[in-house]
């Protein structure tokens, strides 16, 4: 509350917001915590189909 609209924060995740109910595990502390984080937020989302690491050539098992 005390940074609200004086900074900014970003997020980055692997899942899509309507994903997190799941991860969290609890469906109403995870619609507070996205209710607060879209509220007045920007999204950006990347698509692709080929992992960072396989197109950067970072081995995945190491």
């Amino acid at each position: 509350e005390t940074r609200y609209k004086k900074a900014s924060t970003i997020f980055c995740s692997q899942f899509d917001i309507p994903g997190w109910r799941e991860k969290i595990g609890d469906p109403i502390m995870a619609d507070a915590i996205c209710d607060r984080i879209v509220h007045d937020s920007y999204t950006i989302v990347i698509d692709c189909k080929e992992s960072m690491r396989k197109r950067k050539g970072v081995n995945e098992e190491g």
